[in-house]
């Protein structure tokens, strides 16, 4: 079972809710069949608006929930929990530095247990990787396919360049790692959330603008970003995939071109109004097991989607 973008912390999360949750558990127990493993696909809890004590005292139902399931939890990071991350890398040279091991060294993949609340997880970030089906899945959360990561590259690049440097493996983490620790750190200033959302809504209407007026694209947003996701493939080296699994815009859905992987979002679990416009399908997730992959909308009796790995 795969959930995404929960955002725990703010009242626009619908889990919330414990009868939400209550709901949630006895449609998976009857509709997963017998699971053995959930993944939690990144901004689990939302660091960026409230501090993390709250996103994590919120969560406190929902996690207890799960602890009560005999199965396997992953956790792989996204970008409103990024601070989680970097909380590992700095324990991590806290410890290099005790050995006597000075020196910076660059980890493209991190794996790590974790606690909240009593319960174990097992953290991945950027990506988790298992198969299904006789099939290679790949999970991410999917903030390295936004156009804003392009735009820090290009500055990261041209900078690089001025200095006579080559472009770093580490420099697209260090550029995120900036920005979010900045916005993670500004979560208990009321006015600098407040100017922040401005800015996230004026963005917004910026991309759309463009997408929508300027390109009048009528894709599906899966579609919009096939090619970030088989750039995102390729220059992270991932090898074969068959099934490429994200979230992070709160749209359901599934794309794929002939020759391509199967490329599928999970969606949210956020209210229905968010940030002006409405979700057609909040409060999905996803089964997979040996016979495909299947979509679901929580309450809703008949699946978004269905298919088989072919």
């Amino acid at each position: 079972m795969v959930i995404s973008d929960t955002h725990f912390g703010l009242s626009s999360s619908t889990l919330n809710d414990p009868a939400l949750v209550d709901q949630l558990m006895e449609e998976i127990s009857v509709c997963g069949n017998g699971f053995d493993e959930i993944v939690l696909l990144g901004d689990i809890f939302d660091f960026w608006r409230v501090q993390p004590e709250k996103a994590v005292r919120d969560s406190i139902y929902f996690l207890r929930m799960l602890s009560r399931m005999d199965v396997k939890i992953r956790y792989v990071v996204g970008n409103h929990d990024h601070h989680l991350v970097v909380q590992k890398q700095d324990d991590e040279s806290m410890e290099r530095m005790a050995r006597g091991d000075l020196y910076p060294v660059y980890v493209p993949s991190l794996r790590w247990p974790q606690t909240f609340n009593h319960l174990n997880i097992e953290m991945f970030y950027p990506t988790y990787r298992m198969r299904c089906c006789h099939r290679n899945i790949l999970l991410t959360h999917g903030h390295h396919l936004s156009g804003i990561q392009t735009v820090s590259m290009g500055v990261v690049e041209t900078l690089r360049k001025l200095s006579g440097e080559d472009q770093l493996p580490a420099d697209l983490e260090m550029m995120m790692t900036h920005s979010y620790e900045n916005i993670y750190r500004s979560a208990c200033i009321g006015e600098i959330v407040d100017f922040e959302e401005l800015l996230w809504k004026a963005s917004l209407m910026l991309q759309r603008l463009k997408a929508g007026v300027l390109r009048n694209q009528r894709s599906k947003p899966v579609e919009r970003q096939y090619d970030s996701i088989l750039k995102f493939i390729r220059d992270q080296n991932l090898g074969d995939v068959d099934c490429f699994i994200y979230g992070d815009t709160h749209r359901a859905g599934i794309y794929q071109r002939k020759g391509g992987p199967l490329a599928v979002n999970a969606g949210c679990f956020m209210q229905e109004q968010e940030e002006g416009y409405t979700l057609e399908t909040p409060n999905t997730y996803l089964l997979l097991d040996e016979e495909g992959l299947t979509l679901r909308q929580l309450g809703r009796p008949e699946h978004l989607y269905q298919c088989e790995f072919l």
